[in-house]
């Protein structure tokens, strides 16, 4: 029987910390949160390996190390309610959920139903997944007091940017060509002041293609 303890722990030990992911209380729940269970059951024996793995959709499922990194740089507070764009089956949205009040998280329709139903099997009552289009975010729960982006950019709409607290986090993955940078924002009066966190290679999500007006 393969032993999913063993290589949750592997993966804190062998991804996670050499990566400088220094948040305890998310390095706690990485080894606590039972990411086998946000993946396709064929995909199990891999949950823990540094790969992307597919969804029936055929878009992938950010690698823990990566996801590990993007909600280390989004500086969780207790207090906050957190917007997740494509978070997949909702393991990030599990780990978020030991650290925050709420997430509130937007998936495809086809996705939403069976994240909730995994989160809640999980015992993390404080997500709402709602389904819908992901460039739209979810208004109607916000303003929010951080925002993160699971999966490539080359595009933020200001409808999402609009949603975030004055003061308030983003962590985004911006693309152009084959490089890819993970961004942090904080929302000013002027717009979004960003910082580069570290370079990575992420495959876009088709509702964050050039289409409407670039704001990074």
């Amino acid at each position: 029987m393969f032993d999913y303890k063993k290589a949750r722990k592997n993966m804190v030990d062998n991804q996670i910390r050499p990566s400088n992911v220094t948040n305890r209380d998310l390095l706690e729940s990485l080894s606590l949160v039972q990411r086998e269970n946000f993946v396709s059951l064929e995909d199990s024996t891999l949950s823990y390996s540094d790969t992307y793995l597919r969804m029936e959709d055929g878009r992938n499922i950010t690698s823990p190390r990566l996801i590990a990194k993007m909600i280390d740089g989004l500086k969780i507070k207790k207090k906050d309610i957190v917007l997740s764009i494509a978070p997949g089956f909702g393991y990030s949205c599990a780990l978020m959920a030991t650290l925050c009040e709420l997430v509130v998280a937007v998936e495809k329709e086809s996705i939403a139903e069976e994240a909730q139903n995994r989160l809640v099997e999980g015992g993390f009552d404080n997500v709402i997944v709602i389904p819908g289009d992901l460039a739209q975010g979810a208004v109607e729960h916000g303003p929010y007091d951080a925002l993160i982006i699971e999966g490539g950019l080359e595009t933020l709409p200001k409808n999402l940017t609009n949603q975030v607290k004055l003061g308030g986090r983003i962590v985004a993955i911006f693309v152009k060509g084959k490089l890819g940078h993970c961004n942090f924002g904080l929302k000013t009066r002027y717009g979004i002041d960003w910082k580069v966190l570290f370079e990575v290679s992420c495959p876009i999500l088709s509702e964050f293609k050039i289409n409407q007006e670039f704001v990074f």
